[in-house]
């Protein structure tokens, strides 16, 4: 009862076109409970008395009452789908913007496959209920009803007798209902595991054909696929088993009809009309209880959709801006502070669970490159992601120009920290529009500016369409190196006051590497800028250098500071000078051992 008075929540808005389909409805219920008594009067007064005017009459009201009936069917459909539509609509973009809202933490847990399952084929079921079902329920039960009532009133004891089957037709439906919603749940759970299994799979296409797993991934969406047909076939077991069953005893309350209408017909106590009658007001108990398994099968789909959605719309937003909005982040100069920050994944236990990062103190300045280090797992990527709030700290705070990072608006905060990850993603759309991306207005000249910056532009001008070059998909037209080298211009044309470059130039040579530094010494010039980095050549330029290992600063200071101690710093340089990247590091000095 709780899923239909949220849904209702979503049709209320659209109560005029409710009204309409209402209004056709009833309409059209009533000239089907008419038409009958119609042609009864047809056969009893105009062919059984010889009276033509009384034929025609009758003849005329039925045929106007049909061309009417088309009309208000036409209204009747119209609204319907109009509100079916309108509501999936809204449940639709509701459900977008929700997603966009959710922080990392619910992605780091959430399935794509699942989502998407609940954005199309869920929502598709909740429309069908809302936009069909639910109205043809109501008009059955109406039907039914209206048709019993008059039938009692022309002929009370032929319509008892006939209904003698309900008690059982109804038992049937029951039992149907209890087993077919089970079943709706299991297949609609199935069906996002399916579509799980396959996105993962065109996802990674070339790490399957890299590892020449395609028989494996072939076995795996085999079993889903095959535990999904199995889910659709009890449900067809159950159909099959309930359908023809109720469709017997509707046929037997037509048949019961026949026979008893027809002793009575015999016996003078019911006229011919009286029988064509109740003949044709016995389609309107059958069709409704026919209609009924179908319906029901419906109205379930929809029970177990509509809760997988709203599972998603009650997620809370657990990182949000402040109630009022927040402070204005526009002015932000780049000022950042660490104070005793500790950093727990959202979920995990606090009791057995290590913190990736703890007691983490360090500050920044406009102008300063900080340079992260530090072995994998050590919190770097956590480090920089809690400046940008894509999480919040567990305890401690993140400051930006000495206030909380949990004060300024949110989506203002995140267009002044321009961040080139690691994992570089690129939309299906041109060059340009990958470079541009959520820039309004921005000119060519500036598009090339960023590029040049980033060392691209002279590889987009030897594509096809230069710019206007359509990537495929996660930019799968380009190699590792282009796709960081796009990502790391779309972040230098956001002209952001802080700039984090996570293993930006970790996929290109080093020559590349090189000129990219230069022509980021301008850039970085008045910026706060971290970098999160494996090969030294990429911090010479850094001010002040942390190190972070087993969550814990574990080393900070100058390149001079780092090489004159024994720790993680000067190995690191030592591996790297042994593995022949010298002429690499030759702007670091080790010291003379004394």
């Amino acid at each position: 009862m709780r899923v239909f008075l949220r849904l209702f929540k979503y049709i209320f808005p659209y109560k005029g076109w409710v009204t309409a389909a209402t209004l056709t409805m009833i309409f059209g219920i009533g000239f089907d409970l008419l038409s009958p008594w119609l042609l009864m009067k047809t056969i009893d007064v105009g062919i059984s008395e010889g009276n033509m005017q009384a034929i025609i009459l009758y003849s005329l009201l039925l045929a106007f009452g049909q061309l009417v009936k088309s009309a208000a069917m036409y209204v009747q459909g119209y609204s319907q789908e109009k509100v079916g539509q309108n509501v999936i609509f809204d449940l639709r973009k509701q459900l977008y913007h929700h997603l966009q809202r959710l922080s990392f933490g619910y992605y780091d847990k959430a399935q794509t496959g699942q989502i998407m399952s609940r954005m199309t084929g869920d929502i598709e079921a909740v429309k069908n209920f809302v936009g069909f079902g639910a109205m043809q329920i109501v008009t059955g039960a109406i039907t039914f009803v209206g048709t019993i009532v008059v039938m009692l009133l022309i002929q009370w004891k032929v319509t008892l007798i006939s209904m003698a089957t309900i008690p059982l037709l109804a038992l049937a439906l029951w039992q149907f209902n209890r087993k077919v919603g089970p079943a709706w749940s299991d297949i609609r759970e199935q069906m996002g595991r399916l579509t799980t299994t396959l996105q993962e799979n065109i996802s990674g296409i070339r790490v399957v054909k890299a590892f020449a797993q395609e028989k494996l991934e072939k076995s795996k969406f085999s079993d889903r696929n095959e535990t999904n047909f199995d889910s659709n076939m009890n449900r067809a077991k159950i159909e099959s088993r309930s359908f023809p069953l109720m469709n017997f005893y509707g046929g037997v309350i037509f048949l019961l009809m026949i026979w008893v209408g027809g002793i009575y017909v015999y016996k003078g106590e019911m006229t011919i009309g009286e029988l064509t009658a109740f003949q044709w007001y016995a389609w309107g108990i059958i069709w409704p209880l026919n209609m009924l398994g179908w319906l029901v099968n419906i109205m379930q789909q929809a029970i177990k959709a509509a809760p997988r959605v709203f599972e998603i719309l009650d997620t809370p937003v657990d990182i949000d801006s402040p109630s009022e909005g927040g402070i204005s982040a526009k002015a932000l100069q780049g000022y950042v502070d660490f104070r005793e920050v500790t950093f727990r994944f959202p979920g995990s236990d606090k009791d057995k669970t290590q913190p990736v990062l703890k007691q983490l103190s360090f500050s920044a300045r406009p102008g300063q490159a900080i340079a992260i280090l530090g072995p994998t797992g050590s919190g770097k990527s956590s480090l920089i992601q809690l400046m940008a709030r894509f999480y919040d700290t567990s305890s401690g705070q993140v400051l930006l120009d000495d206030r909380d990072v949990r004060e300024y608006n949110l989506q203002e905060l995140r267009t002044k920290i321009g961040i080139v990850p690691q994992e570089t993603f690129l939309f299906s759309a041109t060059i340009r529009d990958n470079i541009a991306f959520g820039q309004i207005g921005i000119s060519q000249e500036q598009i090339e500016w960023a590029a040049r910056k980033a060392q691209i532009h002279d590889f987009i001008t030897t594509m096809p369409n230069g710019y206007d070059t359509l990537i495929g998909e996660r930019g799968v037209g380009l190699s590792g190196g282009q796709r960081q080298r796009v990502a790391l211009a779309r972040t230098l044309l956001m002209d952001p006051p802080i700039l984090i470059l996570d293993e930006a130039t970790a996929s290109v040579d080093t020559a590349t590497e090189s000129a990219i530094h230069e022509a980021l010494d301008e850039v970085m010039e008045g910026r706060t800028t971290f970098i999160v980095a494996q090969r030294l050549s990429s911090i010479q330029r850094a001010d002040w250098i942390l190190v972070l290992d087993e969550c814990r600063i574990v080393e900070q200071g100058t390149h001079k500071d780092l090489l004159e101690s024994d720790g993680f710093f000067r190995k690191l340089f030592r591996l790297q000078m042994e593995a022949g990247h010298s002429s690499e590091l030759q702007s670091f000095k080790l010291p003379v051992s004394g």
